[in-house]
């Protein structure tokens, strides 16, 4: 009679164990274990970018001329050629082109060929040699004299001419503050069209920032020297910037 009666218990006992197991494994883990990531609220964000787009007056020029010279011999080439740059440098020291201002930018001697007689094979037939120089112009309302004073002493080449701003940190922030404006404005059109409202900043990204150097003119055949100077225009540069903002919202 006592054997049956503890078959019965047996059962019992081990179901309050487990019971007892299984609960105090559920107060432990909601005590001592961190919610999961994914069961976590994500950040309620709006991304937009936005654009700036300031403008400058260029303060510096630089301005490339150069000499092309042919002869019999290299020899003669080069001779010539000198002879002819250094009278270019000299107009130019002479209205105040400094040292420092003057860089040679190119210097060449190359053979010229002609077609043979017998159609197979190419015959020397001179030299050509070619000196530029890179004018560092700092008052960009002198360009076109300047240009014009290289010509009449004897450059026959116009390499290019292109501007710049020496400083652009200024225009740099005024552009980037300007997309940044640009990506709150948009920011705050989205949110109302959505029905909720900007609270904070998640993130942001400066994704570029851009200052030009335009080319104002290609390499090319200076004018006769009777020709009046070639007018020149500044223009303005463009500096412009963009950046991506994540805006919170709720």
């Amino acid at each position: 009679m006592l054997r049956v009666q503890g078959k019965r218990r047996v059962p019992s006992v081990l179901a309050a164990i487990g019971l007892s197991v299984g609960l105090l494994a559920t107060s432990v883990g909601s005590v001592g274990a961190a919610p999961l990531e994914q069961d976590r609220p994500l950040a309620n964000t709006i991304t937009v970018s936005g654009d700036g787009d300031v403008g400058g007056q260029p303060d510096v020029a630089y301005v490339s001329v150069g000499v092309q010279t042919q002869g019999v011999t290299a020899a003669a080439a080069t001779a010539d050629n000198s002879r002819l740059m250094a009278a270019v440098l000299e107009a130019l020291r002479a209205r105040g082109v400094s040292g420092p201002d003057l860089q040679t930018s190119g210097l060449s001697v190359s053979p010229q060929y002609s077609q043979g007689r017998d159609q197979t094979r190419q015959e020397i037939v001179g030299y050509q040699a070619t000196n530029s120089v890179t004018v560092t112009v700092n008052d960009v309302n002198r360009a076109g004299e300047l240009l014009d004073a290289a010509l009449a002493a004897g450059a026959n080449r116009i390499g290019g001419l292109r501007f710049g701003i020496r400083d652009t940190a200024a225009l740099r922030r005024q552009a980037i503050a300007e997309a940044a404006q640009a990506a709150r404005v948009r920011a705050d059109a989205l949110a109302a069209s959505l029905g909720v409202r900007i609270v904070g900043i998640s993130s942001v990204t400066e994704e570029a920032v851009n200052v030009p150097q335009p080319r104002a003119a290609v390499a090319f055949a200076a004018p006769a020297p009777a020709a009046p100077p070639p007018p020149v225009e500044t223009g303005e540069l463009r500096v412009t910037a963009h950046v991506r903002v994540a805006f919170l919202f709720e």
